[in-house]
């Protein structure tokens, strides 16, 4: 059975009828003169009328009235309860930040290849894989992606989708937003993103390898006004301690990781921040925000339904152009008829 969104809608029913009336109660001016061959060509159409056997102007009348009808209709919304379970959504939403400064390509984590032997390759390729895991296993959340290096920007807003953030992230490439790392404007877009959100639960999970060293807004800044709109944000440091050449000298390959940076972030808005030495604790770290961020908070129900609003705009358009080509019908064919008769 059709139901209507907005029935009250249809109280709107008589207005052309009471415009008409209203029209017609117009103290109208006096009489014009006719010329007698204009005169002449109105009794022709009026004869015309007669021998059609009805009356187009009543027909047309009849068309425009059913066109007002089905635009009503249409801006009603009307819809069809469907059957089915849909997908189980909760009233939680998440914002996944990922660092893509030159820093990410450094190739000191390993995961296992399709032969099950260890691979050394670059964190983002790591980052990738396991944060992909994360998202598609948050099924009925809303999740939404940030990517930063020296600018931010939002790759993929809050979304039920989790395919599409994933094939997202996966399009992502080292470098694409810049060499260096905007920590707190990638928050501050993220909170924007959350802030209006109509999420009961609402975090902010930030992973990165250095220390923020571009952009205009503090991270500490952004994790305080996280923790005054309710917004929690986890941090990761990524990072092995493994000694790299670097400049031909040795050091940590974390020697750019800023963890008291994170860490206050992390306390501001009343998270947790995480240290990955390795691909195995970097996946023990998803896991435990996935648990940390369980989706226990239940969404409001969601009616699944079939719209028919497209169906009846088309209908209230084909109504008029009909009453429009029916408006000029009657003066062609009778333009059309005395041309033969001249003719002849």
């Amino acid at each position: 059975m059709i139901e209507f969104a907005w029935p009250w809608i249809f109280l709107l029913l008589p207005l052309p009828a009471l415009i008409i009336y209203r029209q017609s109660q117009k103290p109208t001016s006096d009489s014009i003169l006719v010329p007698p061959s204009v005169a002449k060509a109105l009794q022709e159409i009026e004869q015309q009328k007669r021998r059609t056997g009805f009356d187009l102007h009543t027909l047309r009348l009849l068309l425009l009235g059913l066109s007002w009808l089905a635009l009503l209709i249409a801006i009603a919304q009307p819809f069809k309860p469907e059957t089915g379970e849909a997908t189980p959504a909760s009233g939680r939403a998440i914002s996944m930040l990922i660092d893509l400064s030159t820093s990410m390509e450094r190739r000191d984590f390993s995961i296992k290849n399709e032969a099950l032997e260890d691979e050394t390759v670059d964190r983002l390729v790591v980052v990738k894989k396991i944060a992909s895991q994360f998202i598609a296993e948050r099924e009925g959340d809303r999740i939404g992606l940030v990517l930063f290096g020296s600018e931010a920007f939002v790759a993929s807003p809050l979304t039920y989708d989790n395919d599409s953030v994933n094939t997202v992230l996966q399009s992502s490439g080292i470098g694409m937003a810049g060499r260096t790392t905007a920590m707190g404007d990638a928050l501050g877009l993220a909170i924007k993103s959350l802030r209006d959100d109509p999420a009961d639960e609402k975090a902010i999970v930030l992973l990165s390898d250095g220390t923020s060293n571009a952009g205009t807004a503090e991270p500490e800044d952004a994790a305080e006004l996280a923790q005054t709109l309710g917004i929690t944000v986890h941090t990761i440091g990524l990072g092995s301690d493994e000694s790299v050449n670097d400049e031909q000298q040795f050091q940590s390959a974390s020697a750019d990781l800023d963890e008291e940076t994170l860490k206050s972030i992390a306390g501001a808005s009343g998270g947790k921040f995480f240290r990955a030495h390795t691909s195995e604790e970097l996946q023990s770290i998803y896991s435990e925000i996935d648990t940390l961020e369980s989706a226990d908070v239940v969404a409001p129900p969601l009616i699944v339904r079939r719209d028919y609003r497209n169906s009846f705009i088309v209908l209230s358009i084909v109504f008029l152009l009909l009453a429009m080509a029916i408006e000029y019908w009657p003066f062609n064919f009778n333009r059309l008829n005395t041309g033969g008769s001249a003719a002849t």
